[in-house]
């Protein structure tokens, strides 16, 4: 029995004395101000910034006052707050992308600056306080080092609305597939403590970085490569035209996903660490009214499905009055290539013409996942969102099911698109409003407003008429009018043209509108409504009489419509502002070829060429319009000159195969047609005048 005892007493030892050690270590480090690594770093971010978002100046009362970092306001609003918070005072940070933010317009209009306003009406008993720190293109991992910054500002509440922009910047992750799950649980829950973070820490300020190391190793601060982050979002699609530099790539998109579920626990455990609450919300995307940025074939795909795929496209998209007749065909495309996201939509927008609302939900939904360039939050997103509210004892609103109630109630089926949202992802005045609402609801239901027994929903109707008031129809014509030009930009010509057409409701008369002018013009050109594109067009360069596109747009139009006076006069006014449109010149020398009148061009052309004395093109086109006018000793001289310049420009060896065969020299023509028809197989006018040449030589005696 003694013996049991002693064992024991040896084991409790051996368990309660490390326990204790740990214990003491933890409160030393504690009062010595040290902080977990998991509320201090991102295990996949490395931060290069140094700039806050909030930087202090001194009130008119002489108080410090917190204003927006100016470097900071091409992606956020202006917004200001006392840097102590007053007594009574209740202060909310609104963090998230450019949904929270407000765009296509500003704070104002945007959730929190409705929620400011509908807080006092509904509570007098509190001062309130609603920062805006919503940021443009701003995905997770970055909100969560903006909360890390705004946790010293005294918050009693996080505002979180986040998801549309994980795949917005490039990030590389390593392969974490060797390593065990366990080891990943371990690490994760260590960091949590400021025992291993002080190790952590230690062992990283005597590990040596040998020079030849990347810069992705020196980053691995654990099982994962870090990115290092510039100053503010380095997107993929600004360094392209539009989505082309997505791929699918499963397995990015695993850890994107992964690393967003980290992001949204670093923010609620940042909050907490502060005895802030957190509101998540769920991200909703438009599902309806807007196609995929990117798609691609499923992988692994044959040519023999692929071929009955494309086959079943092409009957399913024919013109029909029967649009269930189309979706069976286009059901059957969607099941063989199912990861195919523009097949998807198709079916998608097939099942709800034809009324099968839950299967174009089920298209939809999967046409967004599939979509190789997300720029829209993917469905699992949203159950992220409810499991790390869950996991980390947070508040959460589905705007999602709320969303999906309220067009249930207007349209009979619960899928989302317009009127609701402006584009892929961002929501109408009123319906930022509606998430306002649904804000002061949860907070409500929290005892944290306790509503006045006169607040109601004419106070709320009463304040709406007041806040619309105050925005005329160019500020929120303006919005839409950016929103397209990005839209227009990804590609999405038809749902640009859309927008657009909204836009120019609300503003025709704005230097924006010149852009949504040309969308829908652009438009009903691809309609066939030629006439109806010139008004449009006739707009744009009105506005802006110094728009070179403008007039080149209402140009092509009126050239295409036959009036080609007039579009031989617009011709002239593009190269006038933009002397290198190499196409420009080259219509306009047709029209006036076409008209007789080559000398009228020439004048033009010349100017044009001697402003771009590198342009091979310029140099041809005015050696043409010499040709036609019969200055053939010029002529050569330009066309020669644009051999210069480029010695494959099929162009000039036609040229001058036409002086040669006008003075009867046909072998130096035939070799000249021949030599242009090499560089350039489709070049018709050297295919024609070798066969010509041909003939006459073979015809001579």
């Amino acid at each position: 029995m003694l013996m049991n005892r002693t064992l024991w007493i040896n084991l409790s030892l051996s368990v309660v004395a490390p326990a204790l050690f740990f214990l003491t270590c933890e409160l030393i480090l504690m009062a010595a101000g040290l902080r977990p690594l998991a509320l201090t770093e991102d295990p996949y971010v490395g931060y290069s910034s140094s700039q806050p978002l909030f930087v202090e100046r001194s009130g008119s009362d002489g108080k410090p006052l917190m204003i927006t970092n100016p470097v900071k306001l091409s992606h956020f609003n202006s917004q200001q707050f006392p840097k102590i918070k007053a007594p009574g005072t209740y202060r909310i940070f609104s963090v998230g992308g450019s949904t929270a933010y407000g765009h296509p317009w500003r704070d104002p209009v945007s959730f929190s600056g409705w929620l400011r306003l509908l807080l006092p009406k509904a509570n007098t008993d509190k001062k309130w306080e609603v920062i805006n720190a919503g940021g443009i293109s701003y995905a997770s991992y970055r909100e969560a080092m903006l909360v890390s910054e705004l946790i010293q500002y005294q918050p009693d509440l996080f505002l979180v609305y986040s998801g549309h922009n994980e795949f917005l910047e490039e990030r590389t992750y390593r392969k974490t597939a060797g390593i065990p799950v366990f080891i990943r649980n371990l690490s994760s829950i260590l960091d949590h403590t400021r025992t291993f973070s002080a190790l952590r820490l230690l062992a990283r300020k005597f590990q040596p970085t040998p020079e030849a190391e990347t810069p992705e190793k020196a980053n691995a601060q654990s099982h994962f490569h870090k990115m290092t982050l510039t100053e503010e979002v380095d997107d993929v699609l600004a360094k392209t035209i539009g989505p082309t530099s997505y791929t699918r790539n499963d397995t990015l998109r695993d850890n994107v996903l992964e690393h967003y579920r980290i992001s949204l626990t670093r923010i609620a455990e940042l909050a907490h660490s502060v005895g802030a609450e957190v509101i998540f919300m769920t991200t909703p995307g438009n599902e309806k009214d807007c196609s995929p940025f990117k798609s691609e074939p499923t992988p692994g795909l044959n040519a023999e499905t692929s071929a009955h795929v494309a086959a079943l496209l092409h009957q399913g998209l024919a013109p029909t009055e029967n649009p269930s007749d189309a979706f069976v065909f286009l059901d059957s495309a969607a099941r063989l290539d199912n990861r195919n996201a523009a097949i998807q939509f198709s079916a998608g927008k097939s099942a709800y013409a034809s009324g099968y609302f839950p299967m174009a939900k089920q298209y939809f939904q999967k046409a967004l996942d599939e979509d190789i360039c997300p720029l829209r939050a993917l469905i699992s997103m949203r159950s992220i969102v409810l499991e790390t509210a869950n996991k980390t004892h947070s508040q959460v609103i589905d705007v999602t099911a709320l969303l999906e109630e309220k067009t249930q109630t207007a349209n009979g089926n619960n899928i989302l698109g317009e009127p609701d949202f402006v584009d892929h992802v961002h929501l109408t005045i009123e319906d930022y409003r509606f998430i306002a609402l649904a804000i002061l609801k949860k907070m409500d239901a929290l005892g944290v407003v306790n509503k006045r027994s006169d607040y109601n929903d004419t106070v709320v109707q009463n304040l709406t008429d007041s806040v619309m008031g105050t925005l005329g129809s160019r500020e929120l014509g303006e919005g839409l009018h950016n929103l397209a030009k990005v839209i227009n930009w990804a590609g999405k010509h038809e749902e640009a043209a859309r927008i657009s057409e909204r836009a120019l409701a609300l503003d025709s008369t704005g230097l924006e509108a010149i852009w949504s002018s040309l969308f829908v013009g652009a438009a009903l050109e691809r309609r066939g409504k030629e006439q109806d594109a010139i008004l449009h067009y006739r707009r744009a360069a009105k506005l802006d009489w110094n728009n070179a596109l403008a007039h080149h747009y209402l140009a092509g139009a009126l050239m295409r419509a036959g009036a080609n006076e007039e579009a031989a006069v617009e011709f002239r006014k593009v190269l006038e502002l933009d002397p290198s449109d190499a196409e420009a010149a080259k219509d306009l020398e047709t029209l006036t070829v076409n008209f007789g009148r080559s000398n009228q061009s020439i004048g033009t052309l010349e100017a044009a060429a001697l402003q771009n004395p590198g342009r091979a093109d310029f140099r041809y086109l005015w050696g043409e319009a010499l040709l036609r006018s019969g200055n053939i000793a010029n002529a050569a001289k330009r066309f020669q000159e644009a051999l210069d310049r480029n010695p494959r420009e099929a162009h000039a060896f036609l040229g001058l195969g036409k002086i040669a065969k006008a003075k009867g020299n046909i072998p130096d023509a035939i070799e000249l047609f021949a030599k242009a028809l090499s560089i350039d197989p489709n070049l018709e006018a050297a295919r024609v005048a070798l066969s010509q040449a041909l003939g006459s030589f073979s015809s001579k005696p």
